[in-house]
C-alpha cells in the first residue's frame, strides 16, 4: 500500500498559481518531473512571454552548461523552452545563415563563455567535432609524457600554473 505524496488536483492548481514547479516539488517532497506530469496530466502550462511566463527573469542568462544563451522562441535553433546559445547567433551573423543542427560549433579556447567568432569554428558533422576534441586529448597527452603537465587530485596542471 503506497502513500500519496502529490496532493489532490485542487491543490495543485492553486498552489502553481504562485509557485514554480520546483518549489512545489520540495514542498510535496518528490521530483519536480512528478509535479509536472501531473501539470501536464491537468492541461496546465504556463505562457511563453509575460509576468506569469515559465520563461520570465531568464534573458541572457548564463545557462548551468555555461553556454550564455537568450530566449528567442521564433529561433530555428531554439530549444525547446525556447533559447538559442549566443555562439549559436554570432556563428549566424558571421555566415548570413542559422547553422543547421548537425553542424555543432567548436569553441578553439574551450572557454564557453568566449563567444568572438575568431574563438567559434563551424564543424561539418558531430563527428568533425568529436575529432577535434580527440586531438586535443592526444595534445594534453604529449604534454604529460614531456613534462610540461602534470595531474594532481583529479587535475590537469601546466608549470606555468604557479
Amino acid at each position: 500500500m503506497s502513500t500519496r505524496k502529490i496532493p489532490l488536483d485542487k491543490h495543485i492548481i492553486e498552489d502553481y498559481k504562485t509557485m514554480s514547479s520546483g518549489n512545489m516539488a520540495l514542498k510535496y517532497r518528490v521530483a519536480r518531473g512528478t509535479v509536472c506530469k501531473h501539470l501536464r496530466r491537468l492541461k496546465i502550462t504556463r505562457p511563453m512571454s509575460g509576468l506569469n511566463s515559465r520563461n520570465r527573469k531568464r534573458d541572457g542568462e548564463v545557462l548551468k552548461s555555461g553556454y550564455p544563451a537568450y530566449h528567442l522562441l521564433s529561433h530555428p535553433r531554439a530549444s525547446n523552452i525556447g533559447y538559442v546559445f549566443k555562439h549559436v547567433l554570432e556563428m549566424e551573423k558571421y555566415l548570413g545563415r542559422v547553422p543547421k543542427k548537425s553542424e555543432p560549433i567548436h569553441h578553439i579556447d574551450m572557454d564557453r563563455l568566449n563567444y568572438n567568432i575568431d574563438n567559434l569554428y563551424l564543424c561539418k558533422n558531430h563527428s568533425e567535432h568529436s575529432q577535434i576534441h580527440g586531438s586535443l586529448e592526444k595534445v594534453v597527452q604529449k604534454l604529460y609524457k614531456k613534462g610540461l603537465v602534470t595531474f594532481i587530485n583529479g587535475f590537469y596542471f601546466h608549470e606555468w600554473d604557479n
